[in-house]
């Protein structure tokens, strides 16, 4: 049996955003469900309207979740006892939008949204488009570094890498989310003050892979 080493690199890499996206959550409540659907209806197309004012294709709105249950209330009686009681009907659409990092661009969805009057909650965050070119660029880091290792603890102990014998890579599903935190209160965005966001550099996304490499090792040949 082939005598082998066995080394895990890891490559961390921080790559700029590029993308900014914004997840919109329309929330409507009724307890006549035709009513409800209605209402739902008016709001996704109020805020598709509100988008495509900014300049952005209603289509691009992409539906991630969507929706509709019933909920109750708990109501205490005349003699403190609690019941359920039918509260309505409540359908819940989630919508994200990706826009390139342009923080005027941002600012101008954000205001045609609150416009729009549908109240929609929503989170932004900034990431990168081509996420495999910076899994592939993080994992090319973690290869390099693993061959680095061993090189250093073959020649420590008095061997030389042989052939490479496997690769394997450990890698998880990473979201690949810059750390900035953007929030907007609604009060700033109907004063008109969301433009103010514009001048912010969201932070460098970190990212990191590992790859696992072996190699055969050999006796050095001998020095004359």
């Amino acid at each position: 049996m082939p005598r082998t080493i066995a080394v895990t690199g890891t490559g961390e890499i921080r790559v700029k955003p590029d993308i900014i996206q914004i997840t919109f959550t329309l929330t409507a409540k009724n307890t006549h469900y035709s009513d409800m659907m209605q209402q739902a209806d008016t709001q996704l197309s109020a805020l598709q309207a509100a988008v495509s004012r900014s300049g952005i294709r209603a289509e691009q709105l992409k539906t991630t979740d969507y929706s509709v249950n019933t909920e109750y209330e708990h109501l205490a009686d005349e003699t403190g006892n609690y019941r359920q009681v039918f509260a309505g009907y409540v359908c819940r659409h989630t919508l994200l939008l990706e826009l390139p990092l342009d923080m005027a661009l941002l600012s101008g969805v954000l205001r045609a949204a609150e416009d729009s009057l549908t109240e929609p909650e929503f989170l932004i965050t900034f990431t990168v488009r081509d996420r495999q070119k910076v899994q592939a660029q993080a994992l090319k880091v973690a290869a390099e570094q693993a061959r680095c290792n061993a090189e250093v603890l073959a020649a420590a102990a008095g061997v030389q890498l042989g052939q490479l014998l496997s690769i394997s890579n450990h890698s998880t599903v990473q979201p690949m989310i810059s750390p900035t935190n953007y929030t907007m209160l609604r009060a700033k965005m109907a004063d008109g003050v969301c433009g103010a966001g514009a001048a912010i550099t969201p932070e460098d996304i970190r990212t990191q892979e590992t790859a696992e490499l072996i190699w055969e090792i050999t006796d050095l040949p001998p020095t004359e």
